[in-house]
């Protein structure tokens, strides 16, 4: 069942930032918020899970989501102005950078998933981290970042079908 809820959560959260990065004004606004309540019950939903497999990394990956909330929300507070929204938003990609990196190393020691799923997301992180940094330093725009971000997108999506069909896998490598 944990595996199904986090599947959902991953699916609604990639979904919503996807639209909302092709949209504006308080559509932007909405599906923003929509991703940011779906992330935020993401790391509670597998922290049960993942702690058995490190509670230390657990732990962070749960604070590294709720701080990208935390920058998220912030991003689409009414005060912000432009700038601040979009350096806000990258900042909170950074912490969504370091929750990947935190959860796949679980996901790989523990073998919940097939590694070839967790070595793809550590992999696919770096562009996604480079395009991110590139664009909080004003040397892209988002548009030209967006490719950097396809990668760990596709993965997300792998990953969250991966838990709604298979599940985690048990002790005995049975899904």
């Amino acid at each position: 069942m944990t595996a199904r809820i986090t599947g959902s959560l991953f699916i609604i959260a990639t979904a919503s930032g996807v639209v909302s990065a092709a949209t504006q004004g308080t559509t932007r606004g909405l599906c923003v918020f929509l991703m940011a309540v779906a992330i935020v019950f993401i790391a509670p939903t597998l922290f049960p899970v993942l702690k058995q497999h490190g509670e230390g990394a657990a732990m962070g990956y749960v604070v590294a989501r709720t701080l990208e909330v935390v920058f998220l929300m912030t991003a689409i507070a009414p005060i912000a102005h432009l700038k601040a929204d979009e350096l806000w938003g990258h900042a909170s990609a950074i912490y969504f950078c370091v929750s990947v990196v935190l959860l796949n190393v679980l996901l790989f020691r523990s073998r919940l998933v097939p590694r070839w799923i967790s070595v793809w997301a550590l992999v696919a992180v770096v562009p996604y981290l480079t395009g991110a940094v590139l664009v909080l330093l004003d040397v892209l725009t988002q548009t030209q970042a967006s490719s950097f971000f396809v990668p760990l997108a596709i993965n997300e999506m792998v990953l969250a079908v991966w838990l709604l069909v298979k599940g985690f896998t048990d002790e005995s490598g049975r899904a």
